[in-house]
């Protein structure tokens, strides 16, 4: 009897300790460590946040869908200036055609880079986004 009471406790400890231990899935080409911050503290620290995740929300301004072009392709992208009440804002670049219009608020998850220079392209003051929510108008 002691036996079976001891292996009773044991495996309910054991689907305990695991149950505990499990995570929920996250897509990591839309998931990254982030910290919540204001666009006006990104604008005021912009050598603390450079290459970290970031979310920031703000509403949709100079909105312009174009194409990268790069060795004989064309790739869609999204960009856009993310306004705060006051005025301040933040570039944002997203690949692909982002569903959002100018006036929108949204949320924007992504990477933030002082500046950023490829072969063809340089990038100053902007968020590489990963994830673009959009809050409504």
């Amino acid at each position: 009897m002691r036996d079976k009471s001891a292996l009773f406790i044991f495996v309910s400890v054991l689907i305990l300790f695991s149950s505990g231990c499990a995570r929920n899935w996250e897509n990591p080409n839309t998931s990254l460590p982030t910290k919540e911050l204001s666009i006006m503290a990104l604008l005021v620290n912009p050598i603390i946040y450079d290459s970290a995740g970031v979310l920031v929300e703000g509403k949709v301004w100079d909105l312009a869908f174009k194409n990268l072009k790069e060795k004989g392709t064309e790739i869609p992208y999204t960009s856009f200036k993310l306004a705060d009440k006051d005025g301040n804002s933040v570039n944002v670049f997203a690949l692909g055609d982002i569903p959002v219009a100018d006036g929108d608020m949204v949320e924007v998850m992504g990477i933030y880079r002082r500046e950023y220079k490829t072969e063809a392209y340089s990038f100053l003051n902007e968020i590489e986004a990963k994830r673009i929510e959009n809050k409504g108008p």
